[in-house]
């Protein structure tokens, strides 16, 4: 391999982790919004209301919650998701409310999406802001891995 090969390669590698900090450092500005708009909201629905609308404006527009009688989103996404087809990344995940309300996000990803995120990018940044929500209704979010 040659000198010049050798420096591509590592400038390759640099500059994915410097963009993949980038995505990250995104994820988390969204996720500390939502805490912030949680820190003005006691309300509960209107909590889910906010959680739904970042994630459909930042992660997926293609996006449904579900609790208790509340439903938000899109007719088009499922209660639990199909298989995965080429090029699209599906998340569910049960939510717990407070009282025993049950429910569940879900949602469709399409790469690369409004913060440019990577398949497995997305769907570990689905699962912070889904446990923020859960734990903002006064519940839970039991997200597989």
């Amino acid at each position: 391999m040659s000198t010049q090969n050798v420096t591509e390669e590592r400038f390759s590698v640099a500059l994915e982790s410097i963009q993949s900090k980038r995505r990250i450092e995104r994820v988390l500005e969204a996720a500390n919004a939502l805490l912030d708009r949680y820190a003005t909201e006691d309300d509960p629905d209107e909590r889910l209301r906010l959680a739904f609308e970042l994630i459909r404006r930042n992660f997926a527009p293609d996006v449904a919650v579900r609790l208790g009688d509340l439903t938000l989103g899109a007719a088009t996404t499922s209660s639990a998701p199909p298989d995965e087809t080429e090029g699209e990344t599906f998340f569910h995940c049960p939510v717990h409310g407070r009282d025993g309300q049950v429910g569940a996000l879900t949602a469709r990803y399409v790469p690369p999406g409004p913060l440019g995120l990577s398949p497995a990018e997305w769907h570990t940044a689905m699962r912070l802001v889904t446990g923020i929500a859960g734990l903002g209704l006064g519940g839970r979010a039991t997200c597989p891995r």
